[in-house]
């Protein structure tokens, strides 16, 4: 037995828990919720051929747990599509395009500016980076898991 009042211990160990939880929640206390190694995901266009597929890597769990559970369903209930800022380069990741996500979200809608494809944003790569800013293809669908 400790010689700490019951009452001193039971907050202690309130602290210790809530410490543990904070740190928790905030992915391991760096703040940014998300793990250190990247996943891929593929997005195909529906009704447009295999060519129009890119790719979008995050370390965010809230994206990755969201496009795994995208994945979990069959692809025609596959709904939510990319949608966020782009950038030049390909990233790495992003197969034979000039661009990449900078930071994607998976979203039920979006406007219309950044709807598109793939190659148009290729085709006009610098009014997409510098004007349209983003790019959400209405019809995109998490279609697999790379790495």
């Amino acid at each position: 037995m400790s010689d700490r009042p019951a009452g001193a211990a039971w907050r202690s160990r309130l602290l210790s828990i809530g410490a543990a939880l904070w740190l928790v929640s905030c992915g391991g206390g760096d703040g940014s919720g998300g793990s250190d190694a990247a996943v891929t995901f593929a997005f195909r266009l529906r009704g447009l051929p295999a060519s129009e597929e890119f790719r979008v890597a995050s370390t965010s769990a809230a994206f990755i747990a969201q496009a795994r559970a995208q994945l979990a369903l069959p692809e025609a209930q596959r709904q939510r599509f990319a949608s966020g800022p782009i950038r030049a380069g390909n990233g790495g990741h992003n197969l034979q395009w000039s661009w990449h996500f900078a930071d994607a979200a998976l979203v039920d809608a979006a406007v219309e500016l950044c709807d598109g494809r793939p190659s148009m944003v290729e085709a006009s790569l610098d009014y997409w980076l510098d004007t349209v800013k983003s790019f959400c293809p209405w019809s995109s669908f998490v279609h697999a898991e790379v790495r």
